[in-house]
């Protein structure tokens, strides 16, 4: 299979994913946007993941390629092709599907609980527990798309995740991090800057590496392998 992965920065690369994509035997193809590479035009891929990046939809000069990105999303969607969307790519996945991304009520910087909605998709429901702690470094969130499914809430953010056909996920939260993830954020977020309920100080951030994401790293490794099986 092969796995189209559009990558918006420097800091949000696939991190721990990418081991579990190439152990699955799958061969993943990156698009750098933040190289100026292109996005392309037509769908050549099995499916598509489209990771974070410092670019928020609610800006008012938004770059040229997210539409471009916007596009290509509704060509796999209609072409029955796989996508994951993750934290701003889930949001441009969502308002490629029609939804309103806008800014959430309060950031969520941290370790954060993520619990079920009653929202139906079998891949989740064999591979992701009802309630988990899992890495957020957001400050916008998504409405929900028409059709679709509503997964996950948190106790700062309602819309944490989405699915449409059972093969089309948005999530808010960033299943792929890793260690080099949280501290390069930790280090170049402009978000640190911010303040408010949902922003955990940088030392419970780095203490929590230990207990959660070894963890959070297991929910990875089981929704990618139920989404992607093995070629």
């Amino acid at each position: 299979m092969r796995i189209l992965v559009i990558q918006h920065s420097a800091a949000d690369s696939l991190a721990a994913a990418e081991n579990v994509i190439t152990t699955l035997g799958h061969e993943i193809i990156t698009i750098r946007v933040d190289r100026q590479q292109p996005i392309p035009k037509s769908v050549d891929c099995n499916a598509m993941i489209m990771l974070g990046g410092p670019y928020p939809l609610t800006m008012e000069n938004r770059p040229d390629w997210i539409a471009d990105e916007q596009s290509l999303v509704r060509k796999y969607a209609e072409g029955g092709q796989r996508i994951v969307g993750i934290c701003l790519g889930a949001q441009i996945l969502a308002s490629a599907l029609g939804a309103t991304v806008r800014r959430n009520h309060q950031p969520e910087l941290g370790w954060h609980d993520v619990r079920r909605v009653m929202g139906q998709s079998t891949v989740v429901d064999e591979s992701l527990p009802k309630q988990m702690t899992v890495f957020h470094w957001h400050r916008d969130t998504f409405e929900i798309p028409n059709d679709a499914e509503h997964l996950y809430e948190s106790e700062g953010c309602c819309h944490q995740a989405f699915s449409l056909d059972d093969r089309i996920f948005g999530f808010q939260f960033h299943l792929e991090a890793d260690i080099r993830t949280i501290r390069t954020f930790l280090t170049v977020s402009k978000y640190r800057k911010l303040a408010g309920r949902g922003i955990q100080p940088e030392s419970e951030i780095m203490s929590g590496i230990d207990q959660h994401l070894p963890v959070q790293q297991k929910h990875m490794n089981s929704f990618l392998t139920r989404l992607l099986p093995n070629n």
